[in-house]
This record gives C-alpha cells, structure tokens and sequence, in this order.
C-alpha cells in the first residue's frame, strides 16, 4: 500500500485521481503534532514491520526556498527545534533533483540558501521509521515561494501543485512500480529450494535478484542457469558466489 501524506488538500490535488485499492491519500493538517498523528494513524498496533513489508509513505507538499525551483526528492531532513538531522535512503527517481530539508515549527520568511524550509516533514518521517525502513518514506516537495508567504493562498498552491501534476503522477507510478518489483524479488521460494538454501541463503537471493532488476538484468534466469537443477547447499552457495560475480564485473 502507499500511503501519500500531504498537509492540507490542495497540495494532493494533482494525484487525487490516483486513490485507488493501494493508494490511499491522507490529509494531515498544518505542523508537526497534526503531521506526526496522522501518520501514526495509519499503522494502528498491532501492526508490525512485517505485516508493512509493502508499504511506502509520499509525503507530497510544497515548501519555501530563498533560490531553489522546481520539484525536488528530499535526501536530508533537519528538525529546526531539536536539531536532529534524518536521512531518507533516496530513491532514485528520473529527472528530478535532490535537495535537503528543514522542517521549522514557524512559518520561514528569510530561507538560507540551497535549503528547502516546511513545517511537517521530521514529524512524518519519525512516526513512520517506527515500522517503515528508510527507503519506504518519501519525500516530494515543491517550491512554492521564497519567503513571501502572503501570496500562499489555497488557490494558488492549488495551481501550482497542478502544474506539476505530469511529475507528480509519473513518481508515484515509479515508486509503485519498485514496490512491484521488490514483492517479486521476495518470491524466492522456487530457487531457494533449488539451492538447498538457507535463511541466510534467502536473504542474499533476494538481494541479488532486486540488485540484478535494478540493472535490468533477469536474475531468476541466472540463478536458473547457474544451478542446472537441483543442487546441494554447498553447491548452493558457490552458485550465490557465481551470481554475484556476474552482476557484479
């Protein structure tokens, strides 16, 4: 399931059309306290890491910049008031920039350069890391003034968010498309019982296959090939070995 969380509804605007059986769209409020129980919400207990194997949060919104433009995926977050930097495991999405982040507890009028300045992103990064890895929290912000903060009414962040809708949808397809591939990556019961292989076994298996599809190379096809049947798990193992030399010369 993705989750994209904005703070208020004109920020969502461009993928409101996208709401769909897995992905749902959350309207926080304004400030760190709104931010950080609505995402809460989303993961009632007893939920645990394991049952959000597939989850991701977009935190989809606009921010202010004294000479940054554009659409920007976020790579650092500062919390202004206790001064804790966060790091998001950047996913690598095409054509759009990195930027880091600070999240203020006031409205921002006079942003220090190359920084984006908003109110709700350490909160929604530190509710969702309680049960999310750092790659599965997202951040995608538009810089939508330097400072003046008058001209910010909801019709104009509205028209603005809109103008960006192409962007927008286009990245939360992608990342909807690596949750596909990471849930097929983790289908590895057929070559683990080629392999004869174990937990620990497992896991390089699936790292390889997700490392191999973010080549565009078929890992399950070498893993096939490489083993030529069903092996022992020592054979296994030299197999891991082979795969990995492979995707990795």
């Amino acid at each position: 399931m993705i989750h994209i969380v904005t703070a208020i509804k004109e920020e969502v605007s461009p993928v409101m059309r996208m709401a769909s059986e897995d992905i749902d769209i959350n309207v926080m409020g304004i400030g760190k306290v709104n931010a950080a129980f609505a995402v809460g919400r989303l993961f009632p207990s007893p939920l645990t890491r394991n049952d959000l194997s597939s989850d991701v949060v977009i935190n989809i919104g606009c921010c202010c910049s004294k000479d940054l433009k554009g659409l920007f995926v976020v790579n650092k977050i500062t919390d202004e008031a206790s001064g804790k930097d966060y790091y998001p495991d950047v996913l690598r999405i095409k054509g759009l920039p990195e930027a880091a982040l600070v999240t203020s507890d006031r409205t921002v009028t006079s942003p220090e350069p190359g920084l984006l300045y908003e109110m709700e992103a350490s909160a929604v990064w530190q509710a969702a890391s309680k049960l999310l890895s750092p790659d599965r929290i997202i951040f995608l912000k538009i810089v939508s003034d330097s400072g003046d903060v008058d001209k910010l009414t909801r019709s104009y962040i509205k028209d603005l968010m809109d103008s960006y809708s192409v962007q927008l949808t286009e990245a939360v397809e992608y990342i909807r498309s690596t949750i596909e591939l990471r849930k097929n990556a983790d289908d590895v019961d057929d070559i683990c019982e080629l392999l004869s292989a174990s937990s620990s076994m497992r896991i390089q298996i699936s790292e390889l296959i997700r490392f191999s599809q973010s080549m565009g190379i078929d890992g399950r096809a070498l893993f096939m090939n490489e083993a030529d049947g069903k092996c022992t798990r020592v054979i296994g193992k030299e197999v891991i070995s082979r795969v990995r030399a492979k995707l990795t010369s």
